[in-house]
């Protein structure tokens, strides 16, 4: 893997892992005095039992959906992490297409499935009864997705490592 190839591939990553503090959800209504939230301010909240969810019976339910957000979107940062690693350490084109390949197949499942649970985690009600109160996470799922697509893209092509930028005099 080249240069150019790293260097798209940190700067991907980085992005990608940055969706973390990012607020890219949002709610209708305000939780806890605020309507945009980060996956970050999500777990923290979940700790801390301070969601609308943490409050109702049953406390598993609060648990088991923690669990599921944390392994669904726990995964896709975790091995965005991890590719920022190997990025740096070890630099395998095959290993950064898998992982990437991975995640976006998380993200996908994720999109489909964790609606609900976000709806569910953030007002403490399934989406059916609470017409008025719903969770937009389109903009995480789609930029994670892109993440996930542009590290294949990077992985896959060999043009940023053949093209040239200006030579410098040293190499004339």
């Amino acid at each position: 893997m080249g240069r150019q190839r790293r260097k798209a591939a940190l700067i991907v990553t980085g992005l990608g892992l940055a969706t973390f503090v990012s607020p890219l959800i949002w709610t209708d209504s305000e939780i806890l005095g605020q309507t945009r939230w980060s996956p970050l301010q999500i777990v923290l909240a979940l700790h801390a039992g301070t969601l609308p969810i943490a409050a109702r019976p049953p406390r598993e339910l609060a648990v088991s959906l923690g669990i599921d957000f944390l392994f669904g979107f726990g995964l896709v940062y975790l091995l965005l992490a991890i590719v920022a690693a190997a990025i740096v350490f070890l630099p395998s084109v095959r290993f950064i297409a898998g992982a990437a390949g991975t995640g976006a197949a998380i993200v996908l499942a994720d999109a489909k499935f964790e609606f609900p649970d976000f709806q569910q985690m953030l007002y403490g009600m399934p989406s059916a009864f609470a017409s008025d109160h719903q969770v937009h996470a389109v903009s995480l799922f789609v930029i994670l997705l892109g993440v996930e697509v542009l590290l294949l893209w990077i992985a896959a092509t060999k043009q940023l490592d053949s093209t040239t930028g200006p030579r410098s005099p040293a190499r004339r």
